[in-house]
């Protein structure tokens, strides 16, 4: 009786005769450890498997293109991450290496930037990067070699902007100019609030919240179909400092007509033009050489507002100096 097998001891091989009978082995016919049968099968098997998962990923892929339009977001306003309440953007940018920073800060007696190199304790800029800056950001509107003025009832003329449209936009003299603009969200339509008195079907209570001087800034607008825009200092210091603020245009208002913005491209393949309306707000007034806290808020029954979060407003500093109180910078 048989209890049990006889073992046979695989031959050895070493070096390159190991290598060589791994590529291939001339007395089973393996070709890298597998018969051209085998690797055949294999072959045949995975030609199969992958070309199989490509056509479920296409067809689903192309089931979902299904639910898309070329020329709008699927998801709008509420129904989309982004919401019905637009951010409140603000120009002049930063240089690249303070793009983090929100402080508006510059010599005002220096047309060059001093001491050391953007993010320096002792960095001070002059006024010139600035006005180059918002010299930029404006040519999107007035237009260049590139891209030609744009012309259209949705188009914004920067001669409403007065001084703050020509340079040098107030910083030179200390009476620097910013710039605010609604962020844009595809198909939105804003609640604006309606011209009105109580009783009349368009009426809108102004919220309780409101500052006094927008609401009678408003009740003497002929056209009152505007998202307002209201500026002021944070703290009480701040609000002494500044000052009075210029709004450019005077209505301080984005007129309903540039909304809802409806993209660069029709349903039909048409291009439209777009230009986001803008607000200057210039700080006349501003106390030189003392950190203003500035606090800009959008008004409208769609935007919301929180200030921890930053929503339906922007938030500045301004630190407008003067030679005397430049060398003292990161002393």
């Amino acid at each position: 009786m048989v209890l049990g097998g006889t073992a046979i001891k695989p031959k050895e091989r070493h070096g390159w005769e190991r290598v060589r009978y791994i590529i291939h082995n001339p007395e089973t016919g393996e070709i890298l450890s597998r018969t051209p049968k085998s690797w055949a099968l294999i072959t045949v098997f995975y030609l199969i498997y992958y070309t199989c998962l490509t056509g479920f990923w296409l067809a689903m892929l192309n089931i979902f293109f299904l639910t898309l339009t070329d020329h709008k977001p699927k998801w709008i306003a509420d129904d989309g991450l982004i919401g019905a309440s637009p951010g409140l953007g603000l120009k002049p940018t930063q240089v690249d290496e303070l793009i983090d920073s929100s402080m508006i800060a510059y010599n005002k007696d220096s047309e060059k930037d001093a001491q050391g190199k953007p993010g320096d304790a002792n960095y001070v800029a002059g006024y010139q990067g600035w006005e180059d800056r918002i010299d930029d950001f404006l040519k999107t509107y007035t237009g260049n070699k590139t891209h030609p003025a744009c012309t259209g009832e949705k188009c914004f003329d920067v001669s409403q902007l007065g001084a703050c449209g020509v340079k040098p936009y107030g910083y030179k003299e200390g009476k620097p100019c910013v710039y605010l603009k609604l962020n844009k969200i595809y198909g939105l339509k804003n609640e604006v609030y309606e011209e009105g008195k109580p009783g009349d079907e368009k009426y809108v209570a102004f919220p309780e919240n409101m500052p006094a001087t927008l609401k009678t800034h408003i009740d003497g607008q002929a056209d009152k179909n505007q998202v307002w825009v209201e500026c002021h200092g944070e703290y009480p210091a701040d609000i002494e400092g500044l000052g009075a603020i210029t709004y450019f245009p005077k209505a301080s208002g984005f007129p309903a007509k540039y909304f809802p913005y409806k993209g660069k491209i029709d349903d039909k393949g048409n291009a439209l033009v777009y230009q986001s309306p803008l607000i200057a707000v210039q700080f006349e007034n501003a106390k030189p050489n003392q950190l203003l806290h500035v606090e800009c808020r959008a008004w409208a029954k769609n935007i919301g507002y929180n200030k921890r979060d930053r929503i339906g407003i922007n938030h500045l500093e301004l630190l407008i100096l003067d030679d005397a109180s430049a060398v003292n910078v990161g002393s």
